[in-house]
């Protein structure tokens, strides 16, 4: 039973939400002991906590940028209040590095370029040792055939990490970049196919020959500089032919397969034959009234040939729904979920009790809750919910997707999530969010309560979002941050390019508890409520006719005569982070690279003709 997650009734239909003080307060003053002599000591010099100004200033400076060929350059500009000693860069695709050129005005050669998105980093420090940072998302699309590419599989990567494939002259056993072994020719990245669950690599430029290709996710953690222990999977040598190009894919260690044809007719079957590391694919199609408990670490359940249906029908694991998922590291891909109900009225699709939990193109509908739980960090991409939810119980309501206090970090991307009912579209008690790049809304005819809660405050970012409250929606509130106090303790929002749509005619889209660190820049404000205002709230479009291209039929793109277009300013870092939006929601559950031209646009969409 989850009463424990299911605290209070801020998700119902009629909200009273009174926004307390700020959390914390001031502790107690300290002070030295003062010196014997007559006259005091002199105070000692402050030490320098001042982090060095960086900016990028070639070859763009909005943040991203679109390189044509396979090497980008780059310059820029480093200040400090003392010096700046240091200026490198890294780019986190191939994991290639080094110092640049200059300090105050500071230049970087040919950085080589990966196939995909490269984020290059550049650091600057100063002899105290502060640093600041600034990165260039930059992208890149080969011509014509790779030598060589190919497949790695999902199982294999760590979506938190980098991953990389590694090629070497010869037959040989690999070591890392600056190891005391043999040395790669190249590296590339394995990167996420658009709007799949799928990830590839490949290398465009090699000789004819026989070469050892080997798969490592922990790139991240290879040092140029240092001989680092990092681990390789799924070594293999390959032959080049003098003309076009071959595959190799990394597959997994052991596959269950799942299915009416196969041994293992439904995935519950899997359960007890399932060991930690095991890749289960599951057969499309409807398993009606299969549920299952899965223990065992790094898990991945996929559904092949299409989703998987798991249609709860009646039946439940534990009390808890369809799947409750207790194991370490589990990936749920290309699976649907449908009809889960319990008696305490928390029945989810996914019931995630165990940490690090990954969830990828599925679908959650018509369950009392979506996913609910969570702990240690918790990816949910490309996925749609709808339908789920309720306010029955008075002890509380249930949600789309509800993420539990025990989760360290939130992470929601390119997903759908709507027509909640009467709960929340997403909530989450995660003590840090990142919620970017979706559609989340009541539409029509939606009763939902708030879009996003983040009740219990946290470090969040709001990027790139379509956010809608609609005409039937139980509560005036958009977003509510901080509504039940600040158990995270970590207050700091930053809200940066979305647009956001207020059909219900009042309320407010953003209420934000007292004493929060706020930046909320570059966001479209349309419909009535109330509009943050003060200390980091900057270059916002407030405007009942925005220009969008159709607002009724939910189509926030911009239109040309969009007073949004070109009005933007720079939305910077905050926390470390960049809150430049480097994608863009693509209906439905889907997304696509954000175009960066000129000035950029205000709100979710960079206008495209």
């Amino acid at each position: 039973m989850l009463r424990t997650l299911r605290v209070a009734r801020s998700g119902c239909p009629i909200v009273v939400m009174l926004l307390l003080a700020a959390c914390g307060g001031g502790g107690p003053t300290s002070s030295g002991i003062g010196s014997p002599a007559p006259a005091p000591a002199p105070s000692p010099t402050a030490a320098d906590t001042t982090p060095p100004a960086l900016a990028i200033t070639a070859p763009s400076s909005s943040g991203t940028y679109t390189a044509s060929g396979a090497t980008v350059p780059l310059a820029g500009t480093a200040s400090d209040n003392v010096g700046v000693v240091r200026v490198s860069w890294r780019n986190a695709a191939t994991g290639a590095g080094g110092d640049a050129s200059g300090s105050s005005n500071w230049s970087v050669g040919n950085v080589t370029l990966a196939s995909g998105v490269n984020t290059i980093t550049i650091t600057a420090r100063d002899a105290a040792g502060n640093a600041g940072d600034a990165t260039l998302a930059v992208s890149y699309s080969p011509s014509g055939p790779a030598r060589l590419s190919g497949r790695a599989d999902s199982s294999l990567i760590n979506r938190s990490g980098v991953n990389a494939v590694y090629i070497y002259n010869g037959s040989v056993t690999p070591d890392d970049l600056g190891g005391g072994g043999a040395q790669p020719l190249a590296t590339a990245p394995v990167t996420q196919d658009n709007g799949a669950c799928t990830f590839g690599y490949r290398f465009d430029t090699l000789a004819a020959g026989t070469y050892t290709v080997a798969f490592t996710n922990q790139a991240a953690n290879d040092n140029p500089a240092t001989d680092d222990a990092i681990t390789f999977t799924g070594t293999a040598t390959v032959t080049i032919p003098a003309t076009g190009g071959i595959a190799n894919n990394f597959l997994p260690v052991r596959i269950l397969q799942v299915g009416p044809t196969r041994a293992l007719t439904k995935p519950s079957a899997a359960v007890a034959t399932a060991r930690d590391g095991d890749v289960i694919e599951i057969d499309t199609g409807v398993y009606d009234g299969d549920v299952a408990s899965w223990s065992a670490n790094n898990l991945t359940l996929r559904g092949v040939g299409g989703r998987a249906h798991m249609r709860a029908n009646g039946a439940d694991a534990q009390g808890k729904g369809t799947w409750v998922i207790s194991g370490n590291n589990t990936t749920v891909e290309n699976i649907e979920f449908s009809g889960a109900a319990v008696p305490d009225l928390n029945g989810a699709g996914i019931r995630a009790d165990g940490p690090n939990l990954t969830i990828c193109n599925s679908s959650f509908h018509d369950n009392q809750e979506g996913i609910l739980g969570g702990a240690g960090e918790v990816l949910i991409e490309y996925s749609e919910f709808s339908h789920n939810g309720n306010c029955i119980d008075p002890s509380g309501c249930a949600h789309n997707i509800y993420i539990a206090s025990g989760t360290n970090k939130f992470t929601l991307r390119y997903s759908y999530s709507h027509h909640a009912h009467e709960g929340h579209n997403v909530k989450s008690r995660a003590k840090a969010n990142f919620i970017l790049y979706n559609r989340i809304m009541d539409e029509a005819d939606g009763d939902a309560s708030y879009e996003i809660d983040l009740p219990d405050c946290g470090r969040s970012f709001i990027i790139g979002n379509l956010i809608q409250k609609g005409p039937s929606a139980g509560n005036s509130t958009l977003v509510p941050y901080g509504a039940e106090g600040c158990a995270n303790g970590d207050q700091q929002l930053y809200v940066a390019n979305n647009t956001f749509v207020n059909d219900r005619g009042s309320g407010s889209f953003l209420s934000i508890r007292s004493g929060t660190t706020v930046k909320i820049v570059n966001n479209i404000f349309s419909g009535g409520g109330s509009v943050p205002s003060g200390a980091g709230v900057a270059t916002n479009l407030v405007s009942n006719a925005p220009g969008l291209v159709d607002i009724v039929n939910f189509d926030y793109r911009l239109t040309a005569a969009s007073a949004a277009r070109d009005a933007g300013t720079d939305p910077g870092s905050a926390a470390g982070v960049s809150l430049v939006p480097t994608s863009q929601y693509v209906h439905p559950a889907g997304r696509q690279d954000r175009p960066s031209v000129g000035q950029i646009d205000i709100g979710a969409y960079e206008f495209s003709p």
